[in-house]
């Protein structure tokens, strides 16, 4: 049987029933491999949020606070919208003074977020004006609850809820995406950065709690409402990310009862609650990590787990 022989650098291989390798040359003749290639390198950027103008719901206190906070220290310029002036201007405030803030003007927006044309009238606000309606990253901050089982609970009540933790997010991030949409209009979809959307759900979402149907269903809605708005504007450039905390330090679980507390810290592996400012620093990481689209984040000390 006759054989054909083809030859690679250094080895040939004698085709035909045997497979064998023999090696024609010195290995020391080999050429090094040539061919070359582009390799482009989405990396999170450290600086992601600065010069950045962000809009946060809720920002008058708790979780909304620390997030604009940290985003001011990130260089950021933070839109603060809630119903309670004063405390937002508490938040203004410490934006303004917080280290590594560039001095760019954080505005305050009072107002209710459920009214029906809150959101359809914010872009005549002032505070778009320095701008020029430019918006980079959206945080559904923005919550209410109300402990009280469901047989017990008015259907107003409920309609607050709903209409507070995921009427309003959705609304809010309608508006978000239509201005995000307009950032880098002439790049290529796969190399845009054209915005972040970041909601703040819940570990009751996902694990429910008696006496909290309203509640926990309402954050349930912000998990779906992440995901799809990912799929419908992910490939568009705009992220969309949820963090979901657990017990936190907050206005919230400060009334709970010490009989409460103390019952709801046994089950936590980390034996405590979180912070604040651990919620803020998630923000951050999910708003500078530009692969991050779709990310459920729990912080919940291993609560979910158990």
């Amino acid at each position: 049987m006759s054989h054909r022989l083809f030859s690679i650098p250094g080895i040939s291989r004698i085709q035909g029933s045997s497979p064998c390798l023999r090696r024609t040359s010195p290995l020391n003749s080999i050429q090094p491999f040539t061919q070359t290639r582009t390799l482009k390198i989405y990396a999170s950027s450290k600086h992601a949020l600065r010069r950045s103008t962000c809009l946060i719901t809720g920002a008058s206190r708790g979780i909304g606070r620390a997030i604009a906070i940290a985003f001011a220290r990130e260089g950021a310029r933070c839109l603060l919208i809630g119903r309670d002036e004063a405390a937002l201007k508490e938040t203004h405030d410490l934006c303004a003074s917080a280290r590594g803030s560039i001095g760019r003007p954080h505005s305050i927006i009072t107002g209710d977020i459920t009214a029906p044309d809150f959101w359809s009238t914010l872009d005549k606000h002032t505070a778009w004006n320095a701008e020029n309606g430019k918006l980079d990253v959206l945080v559904n901050a923005a919550g209410i609850t109300h402990s009280s089982l469901l047989l017990r609970t008015t259907q107003t009540r409920v309609d607050e809820i709903l209409a507070t933790n995921l009427s309003a997010a959705i609304q809010a991030s309608r508006f978000a995406a239509k201005k995000m949409l307009k950032n880098a209009p002439h790049t290529p979809v796969s190399e845009a950065r054209r915005g972040h959307i970041l909601n703040i759900s819940s570990l009751l979402a996902t694990h429910g709690g008696a006496g909290s149907v309203a509640y926990a269903a309402s954050k349930a809605g912000i998990l779906g409402l992440t995901r799809s708005l990912a799929a419908e504007l992910g490939p568009r450039g705009i992220r969309v990310n949820a963090i979901c905390p657990g017990y936190i330090e907050t206005d919230m679980t400060r009334a709970m009862s010490e009989a409460a507390r103390e019952a709801a810290v046994a089950k936590i592996p980390a034996a405590r609650f979180g912070t604040v400012d651990e919620i803020a620093d998630a923000a951050v990481f999910l708003s500078g990590n530009q692969y991050a689209n779709n990310t459920v984040l729990n912080l919940d000390g291993g609560l979910s787990a158990v």
